[in-house]
């Protein structure tokens, strides 16, 4: 597990310098997987039968504490995995569950979500486009790239360019502590944005997280669902998420010691 520990971490981190590197010169780390930002696949693989394990290529480094479920931001800079009951998988696109930036350098600004324009929201597969008045982050084709993911576990990065004057990047990862399984499996992740100015002009910049309240969406709501097995001997069963059944459901505000979050 040293390999994965916290002692790993923090020279992965220490080296990148927490995302601080420039986007002008930013190559994807030694040994991780890059994609352009964006990009589809022409032909993916595709398996024999939907399985529950098996998500497609579009998802990210999965985020989240061991044995507490995780989420997943996608290439295209979408958060699409959503892994949050125990052994239960549901994998779509929620659009407003997302970064934003806006840019002004005094004569013109612009704002973006931090993603490329989802086909649909997979919470409402009835529904027209999904927030048709955002603007959403042009997708890289094979003539122009607009930025790159890359992922090594536990770190991912994702770097924004040719869009803003300002350099943007994010860096994801969730901590692995060696020997303390009980903050290793707190359900945590953590987003590092760096935003650097590299013009001889004032630039404002105002970074946006916004979420849906998703609480509860996970929970399969078949209390008596049973496994089958197909004839290639792979199981299944039925998952019945209760996806948009937010009737009653409250947030609040924590304030505890160094806990603060809704």
């Amino acid at each position: 597990m040293a390999s994965f520990g916290l002692s790993a971490l923090k020279t992965l981190l220490r080296r990148q310098g927490l995302g601080r590197a420039t986007t002008s010169n930013w190559q994807p780390p030694q040994a991780s997987w890059s994609r352009p930002l964006g990009l589809g696949w022409q032909k993916p693989y595709t398996v024999r039968y939907a399985s529950n394990l098996d998500d497609g290529p579009n998802h990210g480094m999965p985020l989240g504490g061991f044995g507490a479920g995780c989420i997943g931001r996608a290439p295209d800079g979408n958060f699409n995995l959503w892994h949050l009951d125990g052994g239960e998988h549901w994998f779509g696109v929620l659009p407003d569950c997302q970064f934003a930036l806006f840019e002004s350098n005094g004569k013109q600004s612009r704002a973006h979500a931090l993603a490329v324009k989802p086909e649909r929201d997979a919470s409402r597969p009835e529904a027209a486009e999904p927030l048709p008045s955002w603007n959403w982050y042009p997708a890289s084709s094979p003539d122009r790239t607009t930025g790159t993911y890359a992922a090594r576990y536990p770190l991912s990065w994702t770097q924004y360019q040719g869009v803003y004057d300002a350099e943007v990047s994010c860096q994801a990862f969730s901590p692995i502590l060696p020997g303390n399984y009980q903050q290793t499996s707190y359900p945590l992740a953590v987003f590092v944005w760096t935003l650097r100015n590299p013009t001889r002009k004032p630039l404002d910049l105002s970074l946006l997280l916004s979420w849906r309240n998703t609480t509860g969406w996970f929970t399969n709501t078949d209390s008596s669902a049973e496994v089958h097995f197909r004839d290639d001997g792979s199981p299944e069963h039925n998952y019945a998420p209760a996806i948009g059944k937010s009737e009653g459901h409250r947030n609040r505000w924590v304030d505890d010691g160094p806990l603060k979050g809704v």
